[in-house]
C-alpha cells in the first residue's frame, strides 16, 4: 500500500526545472529540446507572443499554423534567436 501511495504522488524526474532568458534562446536551443520541454517552450512563446499584441482570442488554428511556421523557420535558420522568429510570424 505504502508503495501504491508513493508512485501516484511522484513526480517524473525527466524535466529538470530552469531559467531560459528567450531573447538569447536560439533555433538551435529549441531544437535541441524532446518532447514535452520543446512543446511547453513553444505554448509559452506563443503566449508570450500574444500577450504582447493584447491578444484575447486564442484561434487553435491559427495559432498552431504559426507555431508550425516557426518550427520550420527555425530548421531553416538554426542560429536566429527564437524570439525573432517568433516576433516575425506574429501578426502587429
Amino acid at each position: 500500500m505504502l508503495l501504491c501511495a508513493v508512485s501516484v504522488g511522484a513526480q517524473p524526474l525527466s524535466i529538470t526545472p530552469r531559467t531560459i532568458q528567450i531573447d538569447r534562446f536560439t533555433c538551435a536551443d529549441l531544437l535541441a529540446q524532446q518532447g514535452e520541454l520543446r512543446d511547453r517552450l513553444l505554448i509559452y512563446l506563443n503566449g508570450y507572443m500574444n500577450g504582447l499584441r493584447g491578444q484575447k482570442v486564442w484561434d487553435e488554428k491559427a495559432e498552431g499554423e504559426r507555431i508550425d511556421q516557426a518550427v520550420r523557420a527555425c530548421r531553416a535558420a538554426p542560429t536566429r534567436p527564437v524570439l525573432n522568429v517568433f516576433t516575425d510570424l506574429w501578426p502587429s
